[in-house]
């Protein structure tokens, strides 16, 4: 199959699908693979938060960039944190993909590396600081945004997937204290056999997204390594 690699970094572990039809033997759908390491910089994603009240955000806390990685070594993530008082705060990064054919359904799989604090067994106001914060990884026609106090695409509820977001995992880190201060690395990951789709817009793009969904209230901070995006055109 031909392949569209949007990254001077080729994935360590190719994520392979399906091809697809096209009317257009010029305008074939061919793969679209892409590999952002945030030792680098932010490499086009964006971040984002929302169920939560945009004219009280101060309390929240919320942070977001690149920073380094605590205890590291000098090496960078993509931080999302924040204070999670609507016991629902959903933290994110999204990026535009293009060159895709347009209106063309397309088959999602992804792999993140993070960096979290959070134990696996441990308890916390309304959660578990690790256990209720759960990842989530989805794509869209339209570009993933708050709208008022939701987001405007459908990414379920906590550990419930909607149509534009399905669950991961969690946060938890098997081995790391309950009090915090100490970082360690997990990977979640998008597979083929969970059949996520999307149709891209008729300008052929798509929007990727990724990000915590908290039902623990207490602070969250992530800092995520390297995402892996791969969309395959489907037969």
């Amino acid at each position: 199959m031909k392949k569209i690699i949007i990254s001077s970094v080729w994935l360590l572990a190719p994520l392979l699908i399906s091809g697809c039809n096209s009317d257009s033997n010029n305008d074939l759908p061919v793969e679209v693979s892409f590999f952002s390491e945030f030792n680098n910089g932010a490499d086009q994603w964006i971040a984002g938060f929302s169920d939560y009240p945009v004219d009280d955000n101060e309390i929240y806390q919320l942070v977001s960039g690149i920073q380094e990685i605590p205890e590291q070594g000098g090496q960078q993530g993509y931080l999302t944190g924040g204070m999670n008082r609507s016991d629902d705060l959903f933290m994110y990064l999204k990026r535009e993909v293009t060159g895709l054919v347009p209106n063309t359904r397309y088959s999602l799989t992804t792999k993140s590396v993070f960096w979290s604090e959070a134990g696996d067994v441990c308890f916390g106001i309304g959660g578990s600081p690790g256990g209720s914060v759960f990842m989530k990884i989805g794509a869209s026609e339209v570009e993933p945004v708050q709208a008022d106090y939701y987001m405007n695409i459908d990414i379920g509820h906590q550990s419930n997937g909607g149509v534009d977001a399905k669950p991961v995992g969690n946060i938890s880190i098997e081995g790391l204290s309950c009090y915090g201060g100490e970082f360690g690395t997990k990977e979640v990951a998008l597979s083929s056999d969970m059949n996520v789709e999307i149709i891209s817009s008729a300008e052929g793009s798509a929007w990727v997204i990724i990000g915590s969904d908290s039902g623990y209230e207490g602070q969250t901070h992530l800092y995520y390594e390297s995402v892996a995006v791969t969309l395959t055109p489907i037969q």
